[in-house]
């Protein structure tokens, strides 16, 4: 009769597991130093995986898995908020709101597992290589950057972008900016705020990258809005220097 698995010992296993290919890489790991740290045998190992690169095509695949959630998740949004259309008349800046926050969501959700899984992310960047793995990380993130080229070319369609940005292009500045958040995480021992740094980059990428339609729309709302602001501002001036007087 076959032992029964231990979802303990399998836990066990997986986080030391994750510590050692950290330390040494996935061809200098050793299922023996694996074992040692979580307090188990090698016969506890064989029991839950083949082999270390089966243990780690798990942690990869779980990673993978999070990673397609979310790009459902904002497919899903970006359709529905699509289909629903821009205002006929006036602004657009109500569903360039709602755009941008639908993308600020999404990006922190994926630093939130860029830095839950920053270990596993470490090996794959630099301790992957001679393995099957070492061209998972880049795979994933031409995919990324696939997925930005497409939102970029539905929002040039819709004139909401310049047309004389390269949708390519554009993917690879905002995926070359996660990469870059990403290897700084690895130097963190506390995790960082992540707002500003998904408010800064789409502030700075976003906002370069809007049609000229919508820039001078912006524009001429703000030429609109500057009298009405000055008005209160001289009411506000003067009644304060006639409070002065009296």
């Amino acid at each position: 009769m076959a032992r029964p698995r231990d979802p303990l010992a399998r836990s066990a296993l997986i986080a030391a597991a994750r510590r050692e290919f950290v330390r040494s890489g996935i061809q200098k790991a050793r299922i023996e130093d694996i074992t040692h740290a979580s307090g188990l045998s090698k016969g506890a190992f064989y029991l839950h995986f083949e082999s270390k690169e089966a243990l780690f095509r798990e942690l990869v695949d779980a990673l993978e898995a999070q990673f397609e959630r979310i790009h459902t998740d904002r497919q899903f949004a970006y359709i529905e908020l699509m289909s629903r259309g821009m205002p006929g008349t006036g602004s657009p800046e109500p569903f360039i709101t709602e755009l941008r926050e639908l993308d600020v969501s999404a990006d922190l959700r994926v630093l939130e597992i860029l830095w839950a899984w920053r270990d596993v992310v470490d090996v794959l960047l630099r301790g992957s290589q001679g393995t099957p793995f070492e061209t998972v990380m880049w795979t994933m993130l031409d995919r990324e950057v696939e997925r930005v080229e497409s939102s970029c070319l539905v929002l040039q369609r819709a004139g909401l972008l310049r047309d004389d940005v390269q949708p390519e292009l554009f993917g690879w500045t905002m995926v070359g900016s996660f990469l870059l958040m990403t290897r700084r995480m690895l130097t963190l021992t506390q995790k960082p705020d992540f707002q500003p740094w998904v408010d800064s980059l789409h502030r700075v990428i976003g906002d370069g990258a809007i049609s000229a339609g919508l820039r001078s729309q912006r524009a001429s709302t703000a030429r609109r809005a500057t009298p009405l602001r000055a008005s209160r501002a001289t009411s506000s001036l003067a009644a304060r220097s006639k409070r002065r007087r009296r």
